[in-house]
């Protein structure tokens, strides 16, 4: 009899699982509970599984698997935090998946650090892959990051990770409602491309982003359903592109991106061969313009395939700069000749060997071989790194007072409020990331 009554205990049990609504249907009331969600408290040092709340100001935490913030939840980071992604001892780093929120909100004087256990930390590691940096999904309502460094990122995800089995990007987002703020923050070291937005609304201002990509990929790689700006960032060293708009992909939304007083330096050596772009590469039914930016010493120039926008496309007073013939060469890239001067501008200053030296403060630009550039991995290190130069603009430098002022930005609506909000940035009449008036990138 015992056995029976337990019996009928849990089937009543189950049976109140269910409700009835009041129309009638069912309801399941079995969701996600609130108590399997970890709330990070004073107490909290270690990061893992479904986690939400707040990483102190000042403090160290170390990633031992994988985060998950659930959709509606948040996790804010504080000035001077350092997230040491360490996982778990296995394969595979560790990363932050986010259904929600993940905002990084550093200082000038006290940024924000992601990174990977100090004895790693070190040149030979660059495309390691060595955690899985933020992987967004369809419900991610914002990633914010401010005054942050990550580095070291990529590698593949882990089972039930977004990317499972896949090499994985170190920013990836799959909405196009995602709002992507990511201003004077530091990126270091990326296996496959930095950033892939598969949709989102972006604000991408004055940030610096050094060695992506190990034999490939872009820093910014533009799919369908993404709207936004790209403004006043230092890319040095990139594998392929540095920002690469394409509206690949489902959505309604066509992708709309501004690209303006960006500075582009030593990319596309790390890919073989010309058939992809080396800065800025326009394809697959994408519009937007790029006007304002230091194109220098990269394998190709702005490059515009005929399968994108041309009629809503244009590229205008940005300078060309090559130190040797084979670069010049490729200004206008030779696989896309007809649609890239469809929509050029008469107001590029366009080049032979070495002509339109920008002037950097502190940088020979001459510095490199074009065995160098060709060394796939083995380049020198000072090719792709920012430190210790200075690009600013000397005194005298033809990138000085000749841009393009008289458009907005693109047009973007951001929920985004506070400390979290985008810094929408309006064009300099100064070529590049580093306007005279100290205006734009504020990192070395």
């Amino acid at each position: 009899m015992k056995s029976i009554t337990k019996i009928l205990i849990v089937l009543l049990i189950a049976a109140g699982l269910y409700a009835c609504s009041d129309n009638g249907t069912s309801v399941n009331i079995e969701d996600p509970i609130d108590s399997d969600i970890v709330t990070i408290d004073n107490d909290t040092t270690e990061l893992v599984g479904q986690m939400r709340g707040t990483l102190r100001q000042g403090r160290t935490y170390t990633m031992v698997g994988d985060v998950i913030i659930p959709a509606g939840e948040e996790i804010v980071i504080e000035p001077g935090v350092t997230v040491i992604a360490a996982g778990d001892g296995g394969d595979i780093g560790p990363e932050f998946t986010i259904n929600g929120s993940f905002k990084s909100l550093g200082s000038q004087s006290n940024p924000v650090l992601l990174t990977v256990p100090e004895n790693l930390r070190t040149h030979e590691n660059r495309f390691a892959g060595l955690w899985g940096g933020l992987q967004g999904s369809e419900t991610t309502e914002a990633i914010v990051l401010k005054w942050t460094r990550m580095e070291f990122t990529g590698g593949e995800g882990g089972p039930g990770t977004p990317r499972a089995g896949r090499i994985r990007y170190a920013l990836w987002t799959l909405s196009d409602q995602t709002e992507v703020v990511i201003e004077d923050s530091w990126f270091y070291g990326s296996k496959d491309d930095f950033y892939r937005p598969v949709g989102g609304k972006l604000n991408i201002v004055r940030n610096v982003f050094e060695e992506m990509g190990e034999d490939g990929g872009d820093v910014i790689n533009v799919k369908g359903g993404t709207v936004g700006n790209i403004a006043y960032n230092l890319v040095i060293g990139g594998a392929t592109n540095a920002f690469k708009p394409s509206d690949d992909g489902e959505s309604t939304i066509q992708s709309n991106v501004g690209i303006y007083n960006n500075t582009i330096l030593n990319s596309g050596y790390r890919r073989v061969g010309l058939n992809r772009g080396a800065n800025i590469n326009f394809e697959n039914g994408a519009r937007g313009f790029a006007y304002n930016n230091l194109v220098v010493n990269n394998k190709r120039g702005i490059r515009i395939l005929d399968d994108s926008d041309l009629m809503n496309i244009e590229i205008d007073y940005n300078l060309y700069y090559g130190s040797h013939q084979q670069k010049v060469d490729e200004f206008i890239p030779s696989d896309s000749e007809e649609s890239t001067l469809a929509v050029m501008g008469e107001n590029n200053w366009i080049g032979e060997v070495g002509e339109y030296n920008p002037l950097f403060v502190n940088y020979d630009i001459d510095r490199f071989s074009m065995a160098d550039y060709e060394a796939g991995e083995n380049q020198p290190l000072e090719m792709n790194i920012a430190t210790p130069w200075n690009f600013r603009l000397q005194s005298g430098s033809p990138a000085i007072g000749v841009g393009k002022t008289d458009f907005s930005p693109v047009s973007v609506e951001f929920t985004l409020t506070g400390a979290a909000a985008p810094t929408i940035m309006q064009p300099s009449a100064d070529l590049g990331a580093y306007p005279t008036d100290n205006s734009g990138l504020r990192l070395n």
